[in-house]
């Protein structure tokens, strides 16, 4: 895969930009980029279909976490498909915070998410818990 140097609004790169600013910034928002039937799946952790049952996943996850940021390092992608690798700083409800580094890999269809996969290792989110 190469960096698509000239992608327009609306590519896999593009929406997935918009996706992890929402993660940050509106959770609300963040879950309204998945499609009704989107498949998510963080680390080893089992695939979660639906947004509904996605939305409870990410409830639980976060459950110990004030907030969070994406800070991009690299991204790849085209009209359909977009790899980002990121770190994640969070900051927990006590105060604590730590970076963990990340890939995401977004498949879009019709504008929305349909795939949403993380490669991390979050156990020291649930560790925290």
């Amino acid at each position: 895969m190469t960096v698509n140097s000239s992608a327009s609004p609306g590519t896999a790169r593009e929406i997935t930009r918009g996706l992890l600013h929402a993660a940050d910034t509106d959770i609300t928002r963040f879950f309204e980029y998945f499609s009704p039937d989107c498949v998510f799946r963080m680390g080893n952790n089992d695939p979660v279909e639906g947004r509904e049952a996605i939305q409870q996943w990410v409830a639980a996850y976060l459950g110990s976490v004030a907030g969070m940021k994406h800070a991009v390092l690299e991204h790849w992608g085209d009209d359909e498909v977009a790899v980002f690798r990121v770190e994640v700083t969070y900051t927990m409800n006590d105060g604590a915070t730590f970076t963990l580094p990340a890939i995401t890999r977004t498949r879009i269809e019709d504008g929305a998410v349909t795939e949403y996969l993380i490669f991390m290792d979050p156990s020291p989110v649930v560790a925290v818990g």
